[in-house]
């Protein structure tokens, strides 16, 4: 959960320094493109993610601290949904697992906005993060998460409110500072591209280019062999400490996109769904 200022060149460095082992891999060959969309996250999986806190004394954070909402043109992830004294993360996503799933140059991208405006003032809801990524698990060969995320912090009690942060592999993981976006209850954008030949990355919010890490992060030896790629949304609530905060965090998402494109007809940014 911690953040390790990195210089620009450290930063600069970690966007490439990670490889993948293609030569154990068969040539490239042609492929076709894809298209994945949809206006809400029906049929996406649910998990908790590694950012949760249980204060003693509390079960630890399950399934039954978080949940997903459909809507008609949207879902809205929760996260603390039985107001304990913890901090749950709601990670929902879609996964295709695809051998060829590196071949391609993955574009991807949502809508999402908070349906309430964090506050200290808020004991009611509130929130520690918004987050959300592209990821390509290499099970049988590197064992290595590749892709790229982004996090929004949102707890009003830190002075890191309002940053942008962009996953790293710095240190085996972690989140560096690349901006800002002011906390509100509009709607933003946001489409990230990732090429796993070339191993870069590309990140815009609203239109707006952030800087983008391409990653490698080991994951525990439970996660399995296939090649599966994961496009996720992500949700933390508010860390409830020192004062016991028992506060549920809720955040919308809608007019997702997923596209797997050749490298040879790749376009940088994809069109999203306008009703």
């Amino acid at each position: 959960m911690g953040v390790t200022k990195l210089s620009r060149r450290e930063f600069l460095k970690a966007s490439g320094v990670v490889g993948l082992d293609y030569a154990a891999r068969a040539p490239v060959r042609p492929f076709s493109s894809r298209r994945y969309q949809g206006s809400n996250f029906i049929g996406w999986e649910i998990v908790v993610g590694d950012g949760v806190y249980a204060a003693p004394g509390e079960p630890p954070v399950s399934l039954s601290d978080i949940a997903t909402i459909h809507h008609d043109n949207y879902s809205e992830l929760r996260a603390n949904v039985r107001r304990r004294r913890i901090m749950a993360h709601n990670i929902t996503l879609k996964r295709i697992i695809d051998d060829d799933a590196f071949e391609h140059v993955h574009t991807c991208g949502f809508r999402f906005r908070l349906p309430y405006l964090p506050s200290v003032d808020n004991p009611d809801l509130n929130a520690q993060t918004l987050e959300g990524g592209i990821f390509v698990w290499d099970g049988s060969g590197t064992r290595l998460d590749y892709g790229a995320g982004f996090q929004w912090m949102l707890n009003p009690w830190k002075d890191t409110f309002g940053e942008i942060r962009a996953w790293t592999d710095a240190n085996g993981g972690q989140w560096e500072r690349v901006g800002y976006l002011t906390p509100n209850t509009q709607w933003h954008e946001i489409r990230i591209v990732v090429d796993f030949q070339r191993r870069t990355t590309s990140m815009k919010i609203d239109d707006v280019g952030y800087p983008s890490c391409f990653t490698g992060t080991p994951k525990p030896e439970t996660w399995g062999t296939e090649t599966a790629a994961r496009f996720q949304a992500e949700i933390i609530s508010v860390y409830p400490e020192p004062s016991g905060i028992r506060a549920m965090h809720k955040a919308e998402f809608q007019d997702w996109v997923w596209v797997w494109e050749p490298q040879s007809v790749c376009r940088t940014f994809m069109p999203f769904i306008r009703k």
